[in-house]
């Protein structure tokens, strides 16, 4: 048998959704919009990160061919909510743009309970910190997490089926479906 060397002691440990969040949680707003707009681009969106002062509330617009979706990412911290007020104000956003299918408001904090009642009926999907990393980790997007922050390595299982971004885009919102029903 062979003597350990140090490279075959090391361990490497995934950081934890919890981590990840923080991380998420401390990004400049704009990166955060930027890296949800990387994150639906992995899905197979075609993005354009909108996000600037006068940006009328629209962040990032995603298109997936005839599908047309417009997304307010609000990077908050681990205490703030985004309450019912915001969810009306961010319906809205699809009267601003033709074709809109759907509207999506994704943040690293918490909706208020108002807030999850209100969205159904305003048509609106919510997208809170834990389902984000969630659908991160469900559609294997690390990759996202690996060009945003370099000290974060996340690798997929080498062993799994590859996806298409297609496929993920299809996989995410029959999940979220599921999540929201």
């Amino acid at each position: 048998m062979a003597p350990e060397t140090p490279e075959s002691l090391i361990t490497y440990q995934s950081p934890t959704h919890d981590y990840l969040r923080q991380r998420l949680q401390q990004m400049d707003p704009e990166a955060f919009e930027v890296f949800v707009s990387d994150v639906w681009e992995y899905l197979g969106w075609q993005t354009r990160v909108v996000g600037k002062p006068g940006d009328r509330g629209i962040d990032v617009v995603a298109v997936d061919g005839e599908k047309k979706q417009l997304i307010q990412a609000k990077r908050y911290g681990p205490s703030t909510m985004v309450g019912s007020p915001e969810v009306q104000q961010y319906a809205s956003l699809r009267l601003q743009e033709d074709n809109v299918n759907q509207v999506t408001i994704v943040t690293t904090g918490e909706f208020s309970q108002q807030a999850r009642e209100l969205a159904p009926e305003l048509d609106v999907i919510l997208v809170n910190g834990e389902h984000l990393i969630g659908i991160i980790d469900r559609v294997e997007a690390f990759a996202v997490f690996d060009d945003h922050f370099a000290d974060i390595q996340l690798a997929s299982d080498v062993d799994a089926e590859p996806t298409t971004p297609s496929s993920r885009s299809h996989r995410l919102f029959e999940w979220l479906r599921v999540l929201f029903s």
